[in-house]
C-alpha cells in the first residue's frame, strides 16, 4: 500500500507527541497554540505508534549509513555507525550537558573526566557501552534500553531491526491532558511588560463590559450602564467605533450584551419604563430585530454553542423568568416562561439542551425543548448563602456545575455533591473552568480558577469521581490589588487576572510567577482599599472598583475596561498601530508567545 504524501501536519504531530512523551509540556502547548488547536482530532492521529519520531529517525539513520558506507568504486560496503557519521566522528558526551549548566559555559568537560556514552535512541548496534538510568537524554525507550541491556535482556526489534515498532507498546501518557509536566523547560527571569507599545480608545463613560466578537479578534464591544458601543480595529488605520446605544440622560439603561457563538448578532437589553426590550445588531452595528418586551429588567442573556436558541433572564428581588427564545422560529410572543422564586444571579449553558442557574440557596437545572421547564434543584446546605456564579461543562459522563457564593468564599459542585469551604480569605468576585479540548473530556477531572479580593488567584484541581480537591496555584496580585475578574485563554494555555488598574497574565501549567503584566500609568503609587466586586456578567451595575476582561477568539489579545478608561496594548510587533487615539478607557493585551 502506497504511502500518502508527507505533510507538515504529519511532521507537526511527531514532534508535539515527541514532546509530550518526553515530558516537555511547555514546548508542546506552544507548538499547539502554532499549529492546531486539538492534533488529536487529526485522522491519523489514533494510528501513531509510542516514541513513533524517535523510531522514525532511527530507520532514517540506518538508510543513510546504508547509503553513505556503500564504496561505489570497489563495490564493497564498509560499516559504520550511522550516527557518528551523521553528527560527525565524536561521540556525544553526556557529562557536557551536566558541565554546561553547572559552568554556564560552551565549552565541554575533558573526555577523561565524563562517560563517553553515545545516543542513539534505540539503535542496537551503536550502543557498546552500558548507559546510566540518569542519562541527560529526553526519557524515551533509550532509556528503558539502557536497563535492559544491563540485565542481559535483548531488546524486541521489528523487522528492520527498529525498536518500539513492532512489540506491544504500552497506552502513551500525554501530558497536556492529565496536566502534568516532568520539566519546566524555559522560566522567564522577569514578566513580559505590555505597556511600552499603548494605544488607547475613547469610551467617555464608565465600562462594565468588554466583549470580543467570537472567532473574530477583530471586532470588540464596550458597554456601560447608559451605552453599548462597536469597535472595529486595525492596525493600519484608526479603530472605528458605531454607537448602539446611547441613554446618557436618560432614565433608560443598559442591563444585558450577548454575542451569538457565530458572531453573526448581538443582543443588547435595555430597561425603561418598568419593562425590558431586546434589540438585536449586525456585525456592522445595525439593528436588525426587535424582539417582544418582557414586563422585568432583562438581568442576564445567554446564547447556546453553535445555536440559535437564546436563554432571557428576567429577574427582580423576589422572582425570576427564564424565557427561552430560538432566533429561527420567531414568534410574536416569547413561549411561557420558567419561574423561579429567587432571584438569578447567573447562568449557564451544559451542552445543547441544558442550563444550571443559581440563586439564593439553590442551584437550578433546566432543559429545553420548545421552551424552558425546571428539572431539578440543588439546595445547599446555607439556605440564605447567594450562589452569584455558576459555569459549567459536559465531560463524557456527565454535566458538571460549578458555582460560587461570594460572602462565604464557598466554590460547590453540586451536581457532583463537591464543596470547597473558605476558599478565599475575602469575597470570590469570578470563577472560571479551564476549557478542555474534545480528547481531554473523558478525564473525570477538572480544572477550576476562583477569583478573590484578598489579592488571590487560585487554581484548583478536582476530581470528579472521587471527589478530591488540591490547590495547584495561588496567584498573587500584589498588595491590596483585588482580583476583581478574570478567565482563561480560550485553549485554557493562559489565566488572566484584572484589578482596578492592572492585568496579569500567567501560564497555567506553570504558576508562579506572571509571565506578562500591564500597568496603567502612575499606578504604582496609588494604593485603595478593596472593593467588592459584582457579576457584571448578568447586567448588575458595577460599583467604582469592577473590571472586564475578556479574551479574543485567538487567546493573543485581551480586552480590558476598568473605571472610565478603555486601553490597547499591542505587543512589540503591532507597535505599527500610530492610528489610534492616545486616551484611556479599555486595555486589550497583545500576547505575543
Amino acid at each position: 500500500m502506497a504511502h500518502p504524501d508527507l505533510t507538515s501536519h504529519h511532521v507537526n504531530y511527531l514532534i508535539w507527541r515527541y514532546l509530550q512523551e518526553s515530558g516537555h509540556a511547555d514546548a508542546a502547548v506552544s507548538l499547539q497554540r502554532a499549529w492546531f488547536p486539538d492534533p488529536q482530532n487529526l485522522p491519523f492521529a489514533p494510528y501513531i505508534r509510542t516514541h513513533a519520531l524517535v523510531s522514525l529517525v532511527q530507520k532514517g539513520l540506518q538508510y543513510h549509513e546504508l547509503e553513505s558506507s556503500i564504496d561505489k568504486v570497489r563495490g564493497q560496503c564498509h560499516r559504520h555507525s550511522p550516527v557518528a557519521i551523521f553528527f560527525g566522528p565524536e561521540p556525544f558526551e553526556t557529562g557536557f550537558l551536566k558541565t554546561h549548566d553547572a559552568a554556564g559555559t560552551d565549552q565541554p568537560s575533558s573526555p577523561s573526566k565524563v562517560a563517553r556514552d553515545r545516543v542513539t535512541n534505540g539503535h542496537p548496534e551503536a550502543l557498546t557501552v552500558k548507559r546510566s538510568r540518569k542519562s541527560e537524554t529526553n526519557g524515551d525507550e533509550s532509556m528503558e534500553l539502557d536497563e535492559a541491556r544491563s540485565k542481559g535482556t535483548p531488546e524486541p526489534l521489528d523487522g528492520d531491526g527498529d525498536v518500539s515498532m513492532g512489540a506491544e507498546e504500552p497506552e502513551p501518557t500525554f501530558t497536556l491532558t492529565t496536566g502534568s509536566s516532568v520539566g519546566v523547560q524555559i522560566t522567564p527571569a522577569k514578566a513580559a511588560d505590555l505597556a511600552p507599545d499603548t494605544a488607547c480608545l475613547d469610551i467617555g463613560a464608565h465600562v462594565t463590559q468588554t466583549m470580543w466578537r467570537p472567532r473574530d479578534p477583530t471586532v470588540v464591544v464596550a458597554a456601560g450602564d447608559t451605552f453599548c458601543s462597536l469597535w472595529k480595529l486595525s492596525l493600519s488605520s484608526t479603530p472605528v467605533q458605531k454607537k448602539l446605544v446611547d441613554l446618557k440622560g436618560s432614565n433608560s439603561c443598559v442591563s444585558a450584551v450577548a454575542w451569538d457563538t457565530a458572531g453573526e448578532k448581538l443582543a443588547v437589553a435595555t430597561y425603561s419604563d418598568l419593562r425590558g426590550t431586546i434589540t438585536m445588531y449586525n456585525v456592522n452595528g445595525d439593528a436588525v430585530d426587535l424582539l417582544p418586551e418582557v414586563p422585568r429588567l432583562i438581568t442576564g442573556l445567554h446564547w447556546a454553542e453553535d445555536s440559535s436558541q437564546l436563554v432571557v433572564v428576567a429577574s427582580d428581588t423576589r422572582i425570576s423568568e427564564l424565557a427561552l427564545w430560538d432566533d429561527t422560529r420567531r414568534p410574536d410572543v416569547f413561549p411561557p416562561p420558567q419561574v423561579i422564586k429567587s432571584p438569578i444571579y447567573d447562568l449557564a449553558w451544559c451542552g445543547r439542551n441544558q442550563v444550571f442557574a443559581c440563586g439564593d440557596g439553590s442551584v437550578y437545572q433546566c432543559e429545553m425543548d420548545n421552551s424552558i421547564r425546571l428539572t431539578k434543584t440543588f439546595p445547599s446546605n446555607e439556605p440564605d448563602a447567594a450562589w452569584q456564579f455558576i459555569r459549567c461543562m459536559h465531560t463524557d459522563s456527565s454535566a458538571v456545575a460549578v458555582t460560587a457564593c461570594s460572602a462565604t468564599a464557598t466554590i460547590w459542585i453540586p451536581t457532583h455533591d463537591i464543596l470547597i469551604e473558605n476558599a478565599h480569605k475575602g469575597d470570590i468576585t469570578a470563577i472560571e473552568v479551564r476549557p478542555q479540548a474534545q480528547a481531554q473530556r473523558r478525564n473525570s477531572s477538572i480544572v477550576v480558577a476562583s477569583f478573590s479580593t484578598d489579592d488571590d488567584v487560585k487554581v484548583w484541581h478536582v476530581d470528579l469521581e472521587s471527589k478530591h480537591f488540591d490547590c495547584l496555584h495561588r496567584l498573587r496580585l500584589g498588595p491590596s490589588l483585588p482580583a476583581l475578574t478574570g478567565g482563561f485563554s480560550p485553549d485554557g494555555y493562559a489565566l488572566g487576572a484584572a484589578s482596578k488598574d492592572r492585568v496579569l497574565i500567567w501560564n497555567v501549567e506553570r504558576g508562579g510567577h506572571p509571565m506578562a503584566t500591564w500597568a496603567a500609568p502612575g499606578s504604582e503609587d496609588v494604593k485603595e482599599e478593596p472593593d467588592r466586586a459584582t457579576n457584571e456578567q448578568n447586567g448588575h451595575a458595577a460599583s467604582i472598583g469592577d473590571s472586564a476582561l475578556s479574551w479574543d477568539a485567538d487567546g493573543k489579545r485581551l480586552a480590558y475596561g476598568f473605571g472610565h478608561q478603555v486601553r490597547i496594548l499591542f505587543g512589540p510587533r503591532s507597535s505599527q498601530n500610530q492610528g489610534v487615539a492616545n486616551s484611556s478607557q479599555m486595555a486589550i493585551v497583545n500576547l505575543q508567545r
